[in-house]
């Protein structure tokens, strides 16, 4: 088995095994190098984990120890197959899902491990909720001038729902997409008092945490949705970044955790919002209806 063949087991490990050692594994699979590089206890600390962990997640994956793990990523170094996480990602996460597809056995195995493996992903969210950052940020998006919203690929949903949502019940509500090639535009009119929340799974989008950079330096203050309290947005969100795990049986990841979030600090921020909010939704909608979007129930479509 070679690095990339090791990737591939971790990644299918990762729904089955407690969060020390599901956070190695995640770390090992967004920083390949850092195993062929660094010794086992700096490795250790630069996951968040004990030393140990390293030792018993090498030997889930039936090696006699951490040194043969770090073996392999030596060699895949050597014949150049060790890539960041961005360039193995989805197919490391291809041959998990179909590994783990096989020891099913059929379709209906195969759907409840998956939604096992969703569940967990909301206990652990909810788990790692500090509930005095999620009432700061509640009263961020609550009370801020402007509300920015960024992420790209498969968060893009999470954050989407967000800025949707959120937008029915409060004014200035900015979604940073790139359709026009220039998703930083609306921060220039960006001012002290403006809040940005960011959405990124490992590996990390560049072009998001250049966006929050730019508005944090304007003075707006940063709400995190992220896979690891290790990701960059860290050091910008501070105690504001709420984390859900991300490996789970779907493709390439899920972004059930960060919808999860998204929704709840809507909800929250509605209810912050109270009789204003509900004025607003209520107007909103009865736009929605008069429209004649809808289509009422029992309504039969006309056949052309």
């Amino acid at each position: 088995m070679d690095s990339d063949e090791t990737a591939a087991a971790l990644t299918a490990l990762l729904p089955e095994v407690g969060a020390q050692m599901a956070g190695a594994a995640r770390h090992i699979l967004a920083h390949p190098q850092d195993v062929a590089v660094f010794s086992m206890r700096e490795l250790a600390r630069r996951a968040g984990v004990p030393p140990v962990t390293l030792v018993r997640l090498a030997q889930r994956l039936g090696l006699p120890g951490y040194a043969a793990l770090r073996r392999r990523y030596v060699e895949g170094v050597r014949a150049g197959r060790v890539f960041g996480a961005a360039a193995t990602r989805n197919t490391e996460a291809a041959r998990g899902i179909a590994a783990a597809a096989a020891r099913s056995g059929d379709a209906g195995g195969f759907a409840a491990e998956f939604f096992a493996a969703e569940h967990d992903i909301l206990r652990a969210a909810e788990s790692g909720l500090n509930a005095a950052a999620l009432d700061e940020a509640v009263e961020l998006l609550a009370g801020a001038r402007r509300v920015f919203v960024a992420a790209r690929r498969t968060p893009f949903p999470a954050a989407f729902a967000l800025a949707y949502a959120l937008r029915k019940a409060r004014p200035d509500v900015l979604m940073l997409d790139d359709i026009a090639g220039a998703p930083e535009a609306p921060l220039e009119d960006l001012e002290r008092g403006d809040v940005i929340v960011a959405i990124t799974f490992a590996p990390y989008s560049r072009l998001v945490l250049g966006l929050v950079e730019r508005a944090a330096r304007a003075g707006a203050r940063v709400i995190g949705l992220s896979d690891s309290g290790a990701t960059p947005l860290a050091r910008l969100a501070g105690r504001l970044l709420f984390v859900a795990p991300t490996a789970s049986r779907a493709f390439p990841e899920s972004a059930l955790g960060a919808l999860a979030l998204a929704n709840l600090l809507v909800a929250m921020t509605v209810a912050r919002l109270g009789a204003p909010a509900q004025r607003r939704i209520r107007a909103n909608e009865q736009r929605i209806v008069a429209s004649g979007e809808y289509l009422e129930a029992g309504t039969a479509m006309r056949r052309r």
